[in-house]
């Protein structure tokens, strides 16, 4: 019996090498988001400080300019937190995206590996049967001309 072929190798290689890129893809995309959400909890915890450094002057008594100065200081820093968290959001949606894409990309690489397999499968039993068929036939042929190849 011939080799095991499988003919949509070159198929597989293909769906094989697009989820790598995927995967590749994918994991760029979730480091981007790692880095807004840092940033984002950077600049929350900046709030929360300044905040707090308001309220620690005001009880020790301020003059307006510093408490107008901490108050714009505390407006920017929730500005730039909410462009964060939009920031934060727009990359999720994009990491969604990378992960779905990966996924179908797997999923197609998935059902050729598995169409490999039991074509494999399929020529193993193959081979199987054309062994026990030349051993079914070695055996008929040894027992149905016992004498052929004797001489007495």
């Amino acid at each position: 019996m011939r080799a095991f072929r499988f003919r949509a190798l070159a198929a597989l290689d293909l769906r094989r090498q697009q989820e790598q890129d995927a995967a590749i893809a994918m994991a760029r995309v979730e480091a981007h988001f790692r880095e807004a959400e840092a940033a984002c909890d950077a600049i929350e915890r900046q709030r929360v400080l300044a905040q707090e450094a308001q309220m620690a002057h005001a009880s020790k008594g301020i003059d307006e300019a510093t408490l107008f100065w901490h108050r714009n200081w505390i407006i920017r820093l929730q500005a730039a937190a909410n462009d964060l968290r939009a920031e934060v959001r727009r990359r999720a949606d994009a990491l969604d995206a990378a992960r779905r894409a990966w996924q179908t990309a797997r999923q197609r690489h998935l059902t050729l590996e598995r169409m490999r397999q039991h074509a494999q499968a399929r020529h193993r039993a193959g081979e199987a049967l054309e062994e026990r068929r030349e051993i079914d036939e070695l055996a008929r042929l040894r027992f149905t001309m016992p004498q052929m190849g004797r001489e007495d």
